[in-house]
C-alpha cells in the first residue's frame, strides 16, 4: 500500500441525515503534491433528497439513481483510510458521514484532523474553506463539488505547511497546540445527539423547519412599495428564535421574496444560531460562506444581518 503524507476528504449529503452521502471527493498528497484523487456520485438510501441540500451542491435524485451505493464505493476508497492522516474542512461532519455510511464495514483505524484548526495560525479572519482558498490564491473550482472541495482542502493544508517551519504534516500538527489529532474509532455522537436519535431518526442538528419558500404565500396583495424589504431577495440560515416559517411569512407579507439559496441576486442573508456539529468550528454555514465569497469577489452586495435586524426591517416604515 502506498503511504501518502495525508489524504483530504469531502462528502456532500442528500439530506441532513449523516448516512445520506450523495458524493465523495478524495485528494491524496505526497511530497507536497496531489498524486491521486477519487470522485464518485453515491446513491443515498431510498434516493431521498432535501431541497436545501440540492440547492447547495446541485446533485439531484435523477443524477444518482444509477450511481453506486456507498457499499459499492467503499472497496475502491478503503485504501485511503488506513495508515495515512485524514484531513477534512470541518472534519467532524465528514467523519460522521463516513461513520454512519459504513454499515457493517470496519476500516482500519486512522487519525484525522480538522483543517480549520490547521488554518487558524495562518489565515486571518474567517476560516471558511472559501476564505482560506482566497487568502492563499488557490483555484477553488466549483465549491460544494466534493472533489473540488477535497482538492481545495488539500491545497490549503499544503500552503499552511509551506508557511510554517515544520518539515512535514505530522510535525506541524504536533507543534501547534490548537490542532487536535483525533482517532476515528473514538468518534461518537454527542450524548445530546444520541438521546435525540433514540426518539427519532432525525439527527439533532436538523433544527430548521423543512418548509419551502414556495409554500409561503403573502397574506395580502397590497404592499408598500417604499418598504425597505419590498421586492428584496431574502435567504435564511441557522436557527432563529422564531419558527423559520413565521420568519418567511413576515418577509413575504411586506413584499420580500424568500429564496432557499444564496446567489448573486440575494439582497439579505438572515443569520441565526448555527450548530457547530454541522457547520464546524468557524460557525459559518455554507450559505454564509457563499455570501461572503460573492461579496469579496464583487459579484454581489449581500447584507448579512442577524434576526433582530431582520425584525426591525420588517417593522420599519419609510416616510
Amino acid at each position: 500500500m502506498e503511504l501518502f503524507d495525508f489524504v483530504a476528504v469531502d462528502f456532500e449529503t442528500a439530506t441532513r441525515q449523516y448516512n445520506s452521502a450523495c458524493s465523495i471527493g478524495i485528494a491524496a498528497v505526497k511530497d507536497g503534491e496531489v498524486v491521486e484523487n477519487f470522485y464518485s456520485l453515491i446513491q443515498p438510501p431510498n434516493l431521498e433528497f432535501e431541497p436545501d441540500n440540492i440547492q447547495i451542491h446541485g446533485i439531484t435524485p435523477e443524477m444518482v439513481k444509477n450511481a453506486p451505493t456507498f457499499d459499492d464505493v467503499w472497496p475502491n476508497i478503503q485504501k485511503f483510510f488506513g495508515p495515512h492522516l485524514v484531513i477534512a474542512h470541518n472534519a467532524r461532519f465528514d467523519m460522521l458521514v463516513l461513520k454512519h455510511s459504513l454499515g457493517w464495514f470496519r476500516p482500519e483505524d486512522f487519525h484525522y484532523v480538522d483543517s480549520v484548526s490547521i488554518a487558524k495560525d495562518f489565515v486571518p479572519g474567517s476560516k471558511s474553506l472559501a476564505h482560506c482558498v482566497q487568502h492563499f490564491g488557490i483555484e477553488m473550482g466549483c465549491h460544494h463539488n466534493a472533489l473540488d472541495d477535497a482538492l481545495a482542502c488539500a491545497n490549503v493544508v499544503q500552503c499552511c505547511l509551506n508557511a510554517s517551519d515544520a518539515k512535514n504534516i505530522g510535525q506541524l500538527c504536533f507543534s501547534q497546540p490548537n490542532i487536535k489529532i483525533h482517532l476515528f474509532s473514538e468518534l461518537s455522537d454527542s450524548e445530546r445527539e444520541f438521546s435525540t436519535r433514540k426518539k427519532s431518526s432525525t439527527p439533532v442538528w436538523k433544527r430548521t423547519s423543512a418548509v419551502r419558500p414556495a409554500d409561503i404565500t403573502p397574506c395580502t396583495d397590497s404592499f408598500c412599495c417604499a418598504h425597505p424589504l419590498y421586492q428584496k431577495n431574502i435567504v435564511f440560515t441557522g436557527e432563529l428564535s422564531i419558527d423559520r416559517a413565521v420568519a418567511m411569512q413576515m418577509a413575504v407579507d411586506v413584499g420580500a421574496v424568500v429564496k432557499s439559496g444564496v446567489s448573486g441576486k440575494t439582497d439579505y442573508l438572515v443569520v441565526g444560531t448555527q450548530d457547530l456539529a454541522l457547520v464546524g468550528a468557524d460557525g459559518m454555514s455554507s450559505k454564509e460562506e457563499k455570501a461572503y465569497a460573492l461579496n469579496q469577489t464583487g459579484k454581489a452586495h449581500i447584507k448579512i444581518i442577524r434576526e433582530q435586524e431582520f425584525i426591525d426591517l420588517v417593522r420599519a416604515v419609510e416616510v
